[in-house]
């Protein structure tokens, strides 16, 4: 095979087909670096066929002539015809001493022939479009990235077809590829009508294009018979001596080397297009997804914080407890433990300790209440710490798609906090049962009992001992001893009210360290408990989040990436049109 490097003209031309070499190997190593195998495998085929013959793909319809045009131009049927979709191949057809054929893979196969036009240009047979078999379409799509110059076939019987329209616009359109049209069979055509096709075809073509295509008409038929035949004017007839003058003789060397230096790099332009759509896409689509995960982040803070003043809640209602028990403890001093209560002997009647222990701590205990606060608050935080997981389960499940995950995961999660329900709910309880031995009913019934016990005995001593001093001080000097008696009355009767507000005073110190202690506690315990849940599910979405960061920053290095070789591209591009 011949290598064109080897036969350049000028070294400027060999640096052009070494720069572009060069080009499309940084471009192979950016479709691999993000991961793009079927675009990577694309641009390797075309740097690899750069120093080979021109590439001149045969196209069109099954039953265009296609295969018969190339057994035209051999002028031997190497290539299976038909009215039938015959070729299932990419068959490529090179020079050689020999007829040969040798598969290269599933759907590709390479032949040689000792034609010598061929050592310049490869003639490629592609299976037929709008074939009844989607896979023939398939495969001819899928090489026309490695066309140079397109021959197009359509068929004077039905030109122009609507499968032909979407083919085109792939061929012309999306990928630039060079055209030249051929219109076959029209040997079932007259003159007029053959004028009439033309201009059909050109004026369509230049409604999707904008200007008019090169078409040669021609009949595969009268060709390939002339030839076998040595029928010279049946061959001027079938106007194939146009068409090979065209390829052959029209397309020199210049041109050749033009598009194949400029096909793959205007294939490339295309491709970088559609991927800065797909890249931006991407950006956008993170960029959203991150948006998202903020105001879900968001949600969760604020639900965090309806929790939190939820909680005061349960502070006031503990500090209401508590409030009501010094009211309870002040209404038992004020009745019971009092000057009126010793004389009328109220205290004798029962055990002043029992009846302390029933009136303050027998109705509406406070232990009871506080608990039923507790287990309010904990049945509370369990619906709602089910609640938080509800709303990372709906929102992974509808915003980030992560369905699958959500559903294995969520539920484990509900049974852990279900599971632990009652631990923790046990551990908040020991905890306050702790606290409160502090302020034990036997405890405080047995202070008070001595409050009394020892008031009243220091009454009785005190106004036992002025009744002794009025009696003594009588005989000698009666108003001395009333007034020391007196004096002594008096202090008997302060000494309940000191000892009363001592143990008040007391008893309310002790209470309201407790109630600070248990509000404490009651507040970074299940603070604690919602943090857990608020910080479980936000390292959850937060990962998700942070993934979708570095996905982000990955694709913007790749649009800066893709910037600068779409740019080198387009340069050299407008370096070679410019030189030409």
């Amino acid at each position: 095979m011949l290598n064109m490097l080897e036969i350049v003209k000028t070294p400027e031309s060999q640096a052009n087909i070494l720069q572009v070499v060069n080009l499309l190997e940084d471009v192979k190593k950016f479709f691999y670096r993000i991961g793009d195998i079927k675009i990577e495998k694309k641009v390797s085929e075309m740097a690899s066929q750069i120093n080979e013959p021109l590439y001149l793909v045969v196209a069109g319809e099954y039953n265009s002539g296609k295969s018969s045009f190339v057994n035209a131009i051999c002028g031997k049927r190497i290539l299976k015809d038909g009215p039938t979709p015959s070729t299932d191949k990419i068959t490529l057809l090179t020079y050689g001493d020999d007829v040969s054929s040798e598969e290269v893979d599933d759907h590709q196969c390479r032949m040689t022939y000792p034609l010598e036009a061929l050592k310049d240009i490869t003639i490629v047979d592609t299976p037929g479009t709008n074939s009844i078999i989607t896979e023939h379409q398939q495969i001819t799509e899928g090489f026309i990235h490695r066309a140079e110059l397109v021959l197009f076939v359509t068929s004077a019987d039905h030109p122009f077809t609507e499968s032909e329209r979407v083919f085109l616009q792939l061929l012309k359109g999306k990928w630039d590829r060079k055209l030249l049209f051929v219109l076959n069979k029209i040997d079932l055509k007259t003159d007029e009508e053959q004028n009439e096709i033309i201009t059909f075809i050109e004026k369509n073509f230049y409604r999707l294009f904008g200007f008019e295509p090169k078409i040669i008409s021609m009949s595969t038929k009268d060709a390939f018979l002339a030839k076998t035949t040595d029928d010279a004017e049946l061959l001027q007839k079938s106007n194939i001596e146009q068409v090979e003058n065209f390829i052959f003789e029209k397309l020199d060397y210049d041109t050749k080397m033009d598009l194949k230096i400029l096909s793959p790099l205007k294939y490339l332009v295309n491709v970088f297009e559609d991927l800065k759509g797909v890249l931006g896409e991407k950006v956008s689509h993170c960029n959203t997804e991150i948006k998202s995960v903020e105001m879900f982040e968001k949600r969760l803070k604020n639900k965090r914080q309806d929790m939190a003043d939820y909680i005061l809640k349960y502070k006031t209602e503990i500090q209401s407890v508590f409030s009501r028990l010094k009211e309870k403890v002040d209404g038992f001093l004020n009745y019971y433990v009092n000057i009126r209560a010793i004389i009328t002997m109220k205290f004798a009647r029962e055990k002043i300790d029992d009846k302390f222990k029933r009136e303050v701590f027998g109705i509406a205990n406070p232990r009871t209440e506080l608990e039923r606060i507790i287990n309010d608050a904990i049945d509370y935080f369990d619906r709602n710490n089910n609640i938080l997981w509800d709303m990372a389960h709906d929102y992974i499940e509808s915003e980030v798609s992560l369905q699958r995950k959500i559903n294995e995961e969520s539920p484990k999660r509900r049974e852990r906090y279900s599971s632990n329900r009652e631990s923790e709910k046990h551990t908040n309880l020991r905890e306050y049962a702790k606290q409160f031995q502090e302020l034990d009913g036997e405890l405080e019934g047995a202070r008070v009992y001595r409050v009394v016990q020892g008031g009243f005995i220091n009454f009785v001593v005190l106004e036992g001992l002025a009744l002794v001093i009025i009696i003594g001080l009588s005989t000698f000097f009666i108003p001395l001893g009333i007034i020391v008696a007196v004096i002594l009355a008096g202090i008997g009767f302060s000494i309940y009210p000191l000892k009363r507000r001592k143990y008040r005073s007391e008893f309310v110190q002790r209470v309201d360290a407790i109630s600070e202690r248990y509000n404490n506690m009651m507040l970074f315990e299940f603070e604690k408990i919602v943090d857990r849940v608020i910080e479980d599910i936000g390292n959850r979405i937060s990962s998700y989040r942070d993934t979708r960061w570095s996905e982000r920053e990955e694709v913007n290095r790749q649009i800066s990436d893709l910037k600068t070789i779409s740019e080198q591209t387009k340069d050299f591009i407008r370096k070679s049109c410019h030189t030409s």
